[in-house]
């Protein structure tokens, strides 16, 4: 079973140079918050109570990040675009199931 922290650490990159997107830890869990500028008046929050919580949180995102950067490319077909999604989330799942 993995932990917080090496969820952080399994997502560190990620998260480093994703600019809309806080992990912030609290008393019930971590918070996973989404902020895209220049809305700043409007956010998500979501209370990730258990590591595979936040672990599932912060995939979806990721993915939804590099399908969002891939399908502005123009360069590959909606099949490749989904077979490299799916070849990032298994090497995630991956990690994260070998702990």
């Amino acid at each position: 079973m993995m932990t917080y922290t090496q969820i952080m650490e399994m997502f560190g990159e990620y998260l480093a140079k994703e600019p809309n997107i806080e992990v912030v830890r609290t008393r019930w869990g971590f918070v996973r918050l989404y902020c895209e500028a220049p809305y700043y008046d409007s956010f998500e929050a979501m209370l990730c109570r258990t590591p595979e919580e936040l672990f599932t949180e912060l995939l979806e995102h990721a993915l939804n990040g590099q399908e969002y950067e891939l399908t502005l490319q123009h360069k590959k077909s909606k099949q490749e675009i989904a077979e490299e999604l799916r070849t990032v989330r298994n090497l995630y799942i991956e990690k994260f199931q070998n702990g």
